[in-house]
């Protein structure tokens, strides 16, 4: 059961989507939201960096007017918060801290039910383009599950639960399971990516995909169908499932750190958190 949402709150078109998916669930389960706006100091500190003797005075200048900018802009973005969850009638708290985002924001998430975020978050308020590889390390580190929003909010009642028989995927599941975000009554699309031709490895993705399903249906579970893909490019393929199946959500396991940064270009997850139109359920 969710009690407690926290959301991420960032400058990106997302954070509003994100703020609205909360209070939908806050709603759903008589929870609360606490609003997180972080001033990123790690990320000031490199900015201004450390030069000579004589540029001390400058540099320390630079440091606390970046800074000032950056709470200015987290209070902002506080204000904004309380303004659309009291219309809402929702219960809910305003959280303003200093550090490095994604350890602020995981530090918080081990007292809080559900986390969730703009896939486009940067924290970095006096730069708002820069990437921060935020969502990669929370999702790496994270004690909880992360729901990543897109641009356009969706009313969830179709899963695609993707499952490949790792325990980042089994423990998405779990979390999607224990805590019924969207209740019981939801269609289900379990999707596996077979491995391979032979008949080995057809076998496993059955065998996957019918423990996923048993697991389902002892929850309450019903509206389940079960789908294996064939092996290929497995972000372009799942992608293209999404796209003619008409579900509005996809629990996925990311398996590193790396599968989700920019750099990493042609990984799953990377793929998925960039290009889903719908949002994601992640667990590392």
């Amino acid at each position: 059961m969710i009690k407690r949402i926290l959301v991420a709150l960032d400058l990106d078109n997302d954070t509003p989507i994100a703020i609205r998916y909360a209070i939908s669930l806050a709603e759903r389960f008589d929870a609360s939201i606490s609003g997180l706006a972080i001033v990123d100091t790690g990320h000031i500190d490199s900015t201004v960096g450390v030069g000579p003797i004589g540029t001390m005075y400058y540099a320390q200048q630079l440091h606390n007017h970046l800074t000032e900018e950056a709470r200015t802009r987290a209070g902002e973005l506080l204000e904004t918060f309380e303004q659309l969850v009291s219309k809402s009638g929702v219960k809910h708290s305003e959280l303003m801290e200093e550090g490095v985002p994604f350890e602020r924001i995981q530090e918080d998430l081990k007292f809080h039910d559900l986390l969730i975020i703009g896939r486009e978050t940067h924290f970095f308020y006096n730069r708002p383009s820069r990437d921060t590889n935020t969502i990669s390390r929370l999702v790496k580190n994270s004690s909880g599950p992360v729901l990543v929003v897109t641009p356009d909010y969706l009313h969830i009642d179709h899963v695609i639960v993707t499952h490949d028989g790792s325990v980042a995927a089994s423990r998405a599941l779990q979390w999607l399971v224990q805590l019924q975000p969207f209740g019981n009554d939801i269609t289900i699309d379990i999707l596996n990516v077979c491995e391979g031709k032979n008949s080995q490895a057809e076998e496993q993705s059955r065998l996957i995909m019918h423990l996923t399903s048993d697991y389902l249906r002892h929850h309450g579970y019903e509206r389940i169908s079960q789908v294996s893909l064939p092996k290929g490019n497995t972000g372009e393929v799942i992608l293209e499932y999404i796209q003619k199946s008409g579900a509005n959500l996809i629990t996925l396991g990311a398996h590193s750190m790396a599968a989700i940064r920019r750099i990493t270009f042609g990984s799953t997850t990377h793929k998925l958190v960039m290009e889903s139109p719908i949002p994601l359920l992640l667990s590392s």
